[in-house]
């Protein structure tokens, strides 16, 4: 499944790579980080539940 999904990275979410679980020590200015052991360059966009995303499921 491909999807847009749009917000704001912070990195005070971002402890471990969700690719092969190595703690992360590598941040960057943009709110992402960058896995030192697989490379893996990412960030982590925080969902907050509403009933509007309920009544749509």
């Amino acid at each position: 499944m491909y999807g847009f999904i749009s917000g704001i990275t912070d990195t005070d979410n971002i402890s471990y790579c969700p690719k092969c679980g190595e703690v992360i020590s590598r941040y960057r200015a943009d709110g992402t980080a960058d896995c030192s052991s697989c490379g893996y360059h990412f960030g982590v966009v925080e969902c907050e539940d509403s009933e509007e995303a309920a009544d749509e499921i």
